[in-house]
């Protein structure tokens, strides 16, 4: 009788990273052109962006401006690092690092807003 279960990952080849679990053996980080990236980046930067924009009416107007600036030039790093660098690993995870720099500034500048507003409703 043939055992009928699925192999288990680590029993795959080496190499085969199509059922690695591994973060930094994925697809969208070994393999590819980088336009998934793009895609990924260019709705962060239209949410972050557009919630920064948002927040220029609130105390103090120049973090969520200065982050605004910040994010939209962290995109377009991305779409020169996608034109100009050697496909591979390398364009990827530049590609991938700066997306989440994308995410990291809104979130600082975001919360600097926020926290700055809410110290300032407290004592209003």
């Amino acid at each position: 009788m043939t055992d009928q279960t699925p192999s288990h990952p680590s029993r795959q080849a080496p190499g085969s990273d199509s059922t690695s679990t591994k973060v930094t053996e994925q697809r969208a980080l070994t393999s590819g052109n980088g336009n998934n990236w793009l895609v990924i980046g260019g709705i962060l930067t239209l949410i972050c962006g557009g919630i920064l924009f948002a927040m220029q009416r609130l105390e103090p107007a120049a973090v969520a401006f200065t982050g605004l600036v910040i994010v939209v030039v962290l995109y377009a790093a991305m779409v020169v690092v996608r034109l100009v660098a050697a496909p591979g690993r390398r364009m990827l995870w530049s590609l991938a690092a700066l997306t989440i720099l994308i995410v990291i500034t809104f979130f600082v500048c975001g919360g600097i807003v926020t926290a700055t507003e809410w110290s300032g409703a407290a004592i209003a």
